[in-house]
């Protein structure tokens, strides 16, 4: 399994910092399309929020290569069962030449503690007096006083995060119901202290890295195209 990026983000004046690292390993068919696939209808089994934030990573990746993306159950909605027909119909009324299914496993966000923070302040008042005796060429100095005031603490705890997203993904043609692509990777994500540490494990830095990973490879074997769409 190959490494296909490794970002790293490094906030120096907090101390904070992250990693993400993505890979995938794709395989095509021996027997591909004479052209590349133009309009694809995405099914993806994961988690609630991290699927919709896939869908739309989606409709991103797709748009940068010039091929059209959508969601499957837009064309097939779940409100009943569909024979292969009522499939085949569907799909080939939208002229749908590609059919990507994407499972998701994902540990979501896990928190490790990392240490506390303590802050303090002290606002108050004090006062000395004293008496000072020579003796020759010594001198002897007694101080009394006092102090009084109040002292302010915080303690807050600081974590660190990290998350898992392993994802599998298969490019059907419709017309023939044969695999073109399969592949399969993951998205390793840490994050340092405080926010910043958290916004790298959100779920549009997981399902961003993987759908970019899997439309790379599709695009590398040369089933989907490389151009703007208009």
């Amino acid at each position: 399994m190959r490494t296909l990026r490794g970002v790293f983000v490094a906030i120096a004046a907090f101390g904070l910092s992250g990693c993400v690292q993505t890979s995938i390993q794709g395989y095509a068919d021996r027997d591909l399309p004479s052209q590349t696939i133009q309009h694809i209808a995405v099914y993806i089994a994961a988690p609630g929020p991290l699927a919709s934030s896939m869908q739309s990573s989606v409709v991103s990746e797709a748009r940068k290569r010039g091929i059209l993306a959508e969601d499957a159950l837009t064309i097939l909605p779940p409100t009943r069962k569909y024979t292969d027909a009522d499939v085949r119909k569907a799909l080939a009324e939208r002229k749908v030449d590609g059919v990507l299914l994407i499972t998701v496993a994902d540990s979501g966000v896990i928190s490790q503690y990392a240490g506390t923070v303590f802050q303090s302040s002290y606002n108050g008042t004090s006062s000395a007096n004293g008496t000072m005796t020579q003796m020759g060429n010594m001198s002897t100095v007694s101080l009394n006083g006092n102090s009084s005031g109040t002292a302010f603490g915080t303690a807050t705890p600081t974590y660190r995060y990290s998350r898992h997203t392993a994802f599998s993904a298969r490019l059907v043609e419709p017309k023939s119901e044969r695999n073109l692509w399969v592949g399969s990777g993951e998205v390793n994500a840490s994050g340092g202290k405080g926010i910043i540490g958290r916004l790298i494990v959100a779920d549009g830095v997981s399902s961003s890295n993987s759908i970019s990973a899997i439309s790379d490879d599709l695009q590398k074997k040369g089933l989907i195209g490389s151009g703007e769409a208009g």
